[in-house]
């Protein structure tokens, strides 16, 4: 979802996966699927089968894992200090290759998307 660019999921929330200040999304729990399995009524293009609200699936490791390859990429700080990846505790790095590997998955998935696309308007 990070990486998936959809820009009205990311306005989703509620005071359960984004705290104080989001009691407003509580009234879609429900059609969201937030608690579930999942909600037919519900299907993204980047992830159809998820069928739920993607907050409600991530846990707090993977917001930090995200965080501290965001901030290595925006800022260079990796999160035991020090100035060379290779530094840091191995499972860091694993956390920035699986980082790297699903943000390129997700762009391979939008061009593969944008292509379909403009194949289907020049075919029309």
């Amino acid at each position: 979802m990070v990486f998936s660019n959809d820009e009205s999921t990311k306005k989703w929330g509620c005071s359960r996966c984004k705290g104080d200040g989001f009691e407003d999304g509580d009234k879609y729990r429900e059609f969201r699927n937030c608690d579930s399995d999942k909600n037919e009524n519900i299907a993204w293009e980047w992830l159809p089968s998820l069928r739920r609200c993607p907050w409600s699936q991530i846990n707090d490791e993977a917001w930090m894992a995200i965080r501290w390859w965001g901030e290595f990429k925006e800022f260079g700080v990796l999160p035991w200090g020090g100035s060379d990846v290779m530094e840091q505790p191995a499972f860091v790095l694993d956390v920035f290759n699986l980082c790297v590997e699903i943000k390129n998955s997700a762009e391979h998935e939008a061009s593969k998307r944008e292509k379909t696309k403009w194949q289907q308007k020049k075919g029309k």
